[in-house]
């Protein structure tokens, strides 16, 4: 059979089947170069009509939904109004039993409020039974109508519908990423929420921690579980955008090693570091007088500060200059002596808060209970110093925010609790109950930054930053937000230009 080029398109048509059809003897004979064919088409045609239904169907969803939520309004009310009597008449029963009954209209009125409380609850109760079914009807039509929309998308050839999806999810995740970046709040309640004063300590209490965020597993690997990481945590520091992470060796004791990043994109992508080793090969053994020991090390105002190894010292290290200062810590217990609970070899945790560098510590003579040292980051002399009567071991970890001392234990393998306060300011000891969910079991290192309310943790490996939630009193300047009392408020609307906005 001979085809007409000529007739032949270009472009290409499918189709589920081609017939081709007998065409005479002149074709037979081949008189005639053309072929006569017919197409049968699938019927995948997108049908219009289910969008219809689907549009009514989704009315009829939103009326119903309304009048569910008016009859769930309506239960609330009552059983708020119900609670409110049975209180009332609890408090004169508890009366009559204690004085009796002064008359007979007073018992008669009591029985009666009994006789409509119980009305009341009966009605409620069948309001109550009929909504769980209208409830679990409503849950079925919405299945079958997102079953209806997922049959539609078979029509979808080039999948834009899945496309868009994933568009629009993409586009959410940007926008709560640039909102995250800007928000140290963001995924906290921020009803009562103040915008955060980075530095400055005016009645900030702490009021919750936001869940994990994982930044990444630590440059040596898994098997380096203990160890620290985090920002420099010196107020103004001279190294606002640098990162550093300073895992043990798999001793779970020995910081021989350290890497700076200049930026958290080099962080992430491992890449532009700058690695440091503590140790010295000298007379064919190695000398680790200058390395450190457990994961209580912080970077302070471009030094690091730990404890140097096999020793009570403090030790301060330049990263510019490599200058190694150590000071004495006189009396305080080391080389594990009283370490928190599940972490060895952290006998000293280095802090640095909106107050300045701390050092958290036990010693022998106070049997273990923890003492906490404000330190001058020049030459590491103890300025002040705090004891509490919190048991070291009974702690997972601390870190300090405005020179209060906050405490954690363990709950399980993925939850710790902020239990336990100190409070430097006023010598105040209390009691607190937020939990911190975590990756892993154990948190080696814990410390808070006050240049962006981060925590940073060290955990089973892992580099884990946490943003924290404060409660503070307004300042007693103008709000940005007009409100009842305040309606009249300034609102600053470019450089040098400010509005007052009224309600």
């Amino acid at each position: 059979m001979h085809l007409n080029e000529s007739l032949v398109p270009e472009a290409k048509i499918t189709a589920d089947h081609i017939i081709f059809h007998e065409i005479g003897a002149a074709a037979r004979d081949g008189d005639s170069k053309e072929c006569i064919c017919s197409f049968e088409m699938p019927d995948d045609a997108f049908p219009p009509h289910i969008i219809d239904v689907l549009n009514d169907t989704y009315k009829n969803l939103t009326e119903l939904m309304i009048i569910e939520t008016d009859k769930i309004i309506t239960i609330t009310k009552n059983i708020t109004l119900i609670s409110d009597e049975l209180k009332n008449l609890t408090n004169i029963v508890e009366e009559i039993e204690k004085n009796g009954i002064k008359d007979e209209t007073t018992f008669q009125d009591i029985i009666t409020r009994i006789k409509d409380l119980k009305n009341i609850l009966e009605d409620l109760t069948e309001k109550l039974n009929g909504t769980d079914t209208d409830i679990e009807d409503l849950l079925n039509k919405v299945n079958n109508v997102s079953s209806t929309v997922w049959q539609l998308e078979i029509f979808d050839k080039n999948s834009v519908l899945v496309t868009r999806r994933e568009i629009a999810t993409l586009r959410k995740q940007l926008a709560e990423c640039e909102e995250a970046a800007g928000n140290p709040n963001f995924g906290l309640p921020s009803a009562g929420l103040l915008p955060p004063e980075y530095g400055k300590c005016d009645h900030k209490e702490l009021l919750n921690v936001s869940k994990p965020f994982i930044v990444k597993l630590n440059w040596r690997g898994f098997s380096y579980k203990y160890g620290a990481w985090g920002k420099d945590f010196a107020i103004g520091n001279k190294h606002p955008n640098m990162y550093w992470v300073a895992p043990l060796n798999t001793d779970e004791r020995l910081m021989e090693t350290y890497r700076l990043y200049n930026e958290h994109t080099d962080l992430l992508l491992y890449r532009n570091q700058i690695e440091k080793s503590l140790s010295q090969y000298v007379g064919l053994t190695w000398n680790y007088i200058n390395c450190g020991q457990g994961s209580g090390t912080i970077l302070y105002n471009g030094s690091l500060y730990y404890n140097c190894y096999n020793t009570r010292n403090l030790c301060k290290l330049d990263i510019t200059t490599h200058e190694l200062k150590r000071t004495p810590l006189e009396g305080a217990s080391f080389n594990n002596w009283f370490s928190y609970a599940g972490i060895n070899w952290q006998d000293f945790d280095f802090a640095g808060d909106e107050k300045g560098l701390w050092v958290i510590y036990a010693t022998e003579s106070r049997k273990g209970k923890i003492s906490i040292a404000k330190l001058d980051p020049n030459n590491l002399n103890i300025i002040k110093k705090w004891d509490t009567s919190l048991f070291r071991p009974d702690a997972t970890n601390t870190f300090m925010i405005c020179g209060v001392l906050y405490a954690l234990k363990r709950v399980n393998a993925h939850a710790e609790k902020i239990f336990y306060s100190f409070d430097t300011n006023t010598g105040k000891e209390g009691t607190l109950d937020i939990t911190m969910e975590k990756l892993s079991d154990t948190a080696q290192s814990v410390s808070y930054n006050p240049n962006d309310h981060k925590i940073y943790m060290y955990n089973d490996g892992y580099l884990v930053t946490y943003d924290m939630m404060f409660k503070r009193l307004p300042s007693k300047t103008r709000r940005s937000v007009a409100n009842q009392y305040e309606p009249n408020a300034l609102i600053a609307i470019g450089p040098g230009q400010q509005k007052y906005a009224m309600i």
